[in-house]
């Protein structure tokens, strides 16, 4: 009798011990990613915020196929109880991401919105706009050089580190233009300097 109450108490303690886990595994199920359907005519919705009472709206939207539409900004500023539209561009291209920088240390936000054009290699294109209050100034974002150019096959990786835009993506032989075998790699790190963007190459 004492053994098979052994057994029987055992038993009960690993069905403990195993709901136990199971109650566990299940709280640290990590949830998937809800797609939130946008209603027409809006297509992508991304946000900044610059601080808990500044932020911006960034919007795709247009009707039809979704490889062209237009970049809604909109600003809210909560404390001052000001809402308004900061600017629209049409886009030939799908909006990728935006970011908030301060390039030039003045200490008026840069909202950029890149996005990819509708090209074989969907080259990356950005748009820049420097906010002082509600006056905004659109900074034209510069070109890669013809001889980048010639080796670039798209895929950008854009980032901020430390308030400034860099640039990541890989060099190719002219000839290689299904872009096999990339040979090198180009970072970039972008300035702006008296209402214009300046640049280095890091690599």
């Amino acid at each position: 009798m004492k053994f098979s109450t052994i057994i029987i108490g055992l038993g009960i303690v690993n069905l403990m011990v195993s709901c136990e886990g199971s109650e566990k595994e299940k709280q640290i199920e990590v949830p998937k990613n809800k797609v939130v359907n946008l209603p027409a005519p809006f297509k992508k919705h991304l946000k900044i915020e610059v601080g808990p009472e500044l932020i911006f709206d960034i919007f795709s939207w247009g009707r039809g196929s979704d490889s062209t539409s237009s970049v809604l900004v909109l600003r809210s500023d909560s404390l001052k109880n000001d809402f308004s539209v900061a600017s629209t561009d049409n886009l030939d291209g799908r909006l990728q991401e935006v970011f908030n920088t301060d390039m030039d240390n003045d200490g008026n936000p840069e909202v950029l919105v890149y996005y990819t054009l509708n090209d074989k290699i969907e080259s990356a294109a950005v748009l820049c706009y420097e906010f002082n209050g509600k006056n905004v100034n659109k900074i034209r974002f510069p070109d890669l050089t013809s001889a980048t150019k010639k080796q670039y096959r798209g895929v950008d990786k854009f980032y901020v580190k430390d308030g400034m835009l860099f640039r990541e993506f890989n060099l190719y032989e002219s000839e290689d233009q299904d872009a096999k075998n990339p040979t090198d790699k180009k970072v970039i790190q972008y300035f702006i300097k008296g209402n214009s963007f300046d640049l280095k190459e890091v690599e």
